[in-house]
């Protein structure tokens, strides 16, 4: 055997040993995903890096996070990281935006009530201990970003709240550290009720010293709530 002909096999040694590693690479991602939508949160948080961070995709909205109620939306924190400053407090209920009422409205048609650009006004009516006050308030944009605790939190509630679910992997994509994943998912809340779905993009990047997931970024997502 001569000596290119030795070069052609341990080339193509080499590039079948680069093709495992990245295929067992994307398998971990693959697994980390089921992990979180299984709301298995040992596994999760074996599989993420101490300095972990999730971007949820960006949005105009209040900056403020709700919970729907019988009397309206209460205000149950301000959003992290959000770029203006709310008037609203914890606590507070809104009552109706922009003559809507919004009392028992689902979380996932809130978007339809709450919507327009950066810099549009909105007129809300809300509640404050036992006074009812209006105001106009401006859309800015935010971006919501988590940590590990607050993430592993999140993932176990979400999974708790579903009766059962699948998982399908449309598309995965990497390169060196960073995956591309495409995803669709799809749940009922209890036996023989109605399904929802979404399809999702992430990029999941690991911390090449341990292979560990660093940040999650959601590029974008399709909910059919």
């Amino acid at each position: 055997m001569n000596a290119l002909n030795i070069k052609y096999i341990l080339c193509i040694i080499l590039s079948i040993s680069f093709l495992v590693s990245q295929s067992r690479k994307e398998k971990s991602i693959i697994d980390f995903i089921e992990a979180r939508y299984s709301a298995n949160t040992d596994s999760v948080r074996l599989l993420l890096d101490d300095d972990f961070i999730y971007y949820h995709i960006p949005f105009v909205g209040l900056g403020v996070n709700t919970k729907s109620t019988d009397t309206g939306l209460t205000v149950i924190r301000n959003t992290s990281f959000s770029d203006t400053n709310s008037i609203l407090d914890d606590g507070d209920i809104i009552i109706e935006v922009n003559g809507d009422k919004v009392n028992n409205i689902s979380v996932y048609n809130i978007k339809n009530i709450i919507k327009g650009s950066a810099g549009d006004s909105i007129k809300i009516k809300y509640i404050r201990g036992d006074k009812t006050f209006s105001s106009m308030l401006v859309l800015s944009k935010h971006q919501y970003k988590q940590g590990p605790d607050s993430f592993i939190k999140d993932i176990k509630n979400y999974g708790e709240r579903w009766f059962e679910y699948d998982l399908e992997i449309l598309d995965i994509f990497s390169k060196k550290n960073q995956f591309i994943v495409y995803y669709e998912w799809e749940g009922v809340l209890f036996e023989n009720g109605p399904a929802y779905s979404y399809r999702s993009m992430e990029i999941i990047k690991t911390n090449i010293s341990n292979n560990r997931v660093y940040t999650i970024d959601a590029l974008w997502t399709e909910k059919q709530f």
